[in-house]
């Protein structure tokens, strides 16, 4: 949705902001979840695919998308904008990239269509088709000095090669992470069964013997009897008393 639906095509007295406010909690008591296109992709597999030839918008009888590449003047910036996209897919200055982002945006090729349309146009701060452009291109010959200024030094050659390198890193993540999970599903798959057949196993285990704690030997008390035995009789001596012997007449 477009930020001109909010008071443009939607106008305020319709209550747009209270039903936008409201749409959160309503969701939620319904049981609805929020989810982006990708997040979508990701959940859910795909049931068969849709033939689609040609692009299709919401704009126009045509329903394509005249309304921003019908003229000259949309295809020269378009085409001068992802003149530099290879650069851009190698590039880590976040604010560079933030600013690819805000180029990309529809609406500025939409405010430089000459197309008669019955729907109806709001160009901002644009006067008309030739003051949109004139502007958007001033705005991305300053982005793409800044892209030169960073990335100008590689030649299309190496910028190919590493753009390659790049694109066969990713598929050999990709393959690396699918193995892995299919290695985590087999191993899921073995270890179930043998966690049930240890828990079932487990009552039925024998208990460990307990050790009875050893006897005392009583060899060591004949030794230390042995020994005290001396000290005994040679305290008897020591208080033995000396005998008196007489002289022979």
């Amino acid at each position: 949705m477009e930020l001109c639906a909010l008071g443009i095509a939607q106008p305020l007295s319709s209550h747009i902001l209270d039903f936008l406010k409201a749409l959160p909690e309503y969701a939620k008591e319904k049981g609805l979840e929020w989810a982006t296109p990708s997040e979508v992709i990701d959940k859910f597999d795909s049931v068969g695919a849709i033939d689609v030839p040609d692009t299709l918008s919401w704009v126009d009888e045509e329903r394509d998308c005249s309304v921003w590449l019908g003229n000259q003047m949309q295809r020269e910036a378009f085409n001068k904008l992802y003149s530099v996209a290879d650069r851009l897919l190698i590039a880590k200055d976040p604010r560079l990239l933030q600013d690819w982002d805000y180029l990309q945006a529809s609406n500025n090729f939409r405010f430089m269509t000459t197309k008669p349309s019955n729907w109806w146009i709001d160009r901002g701060i644009y006067d008309g088709p030739f003051d949109a452009f004139t502007n958007y291109m001033n705005i991305l010959g300053d982005f793409i000095s800044r892209v030169r200024t960073l990335y100008g030094g590689i030649d299309n050659e190496e910028l190919e090669n590493m753009l390659t390198t790049i694109t066969n890193q990713g598929k050999e993540i990709e393959s690396q992470a699918d193995e892995i999970a299919r290695l985590r599903a087999k191993l899921a798959k073995y270890e179930g069964p043998a966690e049930e057949k240890k828990a079932a196993s487990a009552p039925s285990a024998k208990k460990p013997a307990t050790k009875k704690p050893a006897a005392k030997k009583p060899a060591a008390k004949k030794a230390s009897a042995k020994k005290a035995e001396p000290v005994k009789v040679e305290a008897e001596k020591a208080v033995e008393p000396a005998k008196v012997v007489e002289p022979e007449k």
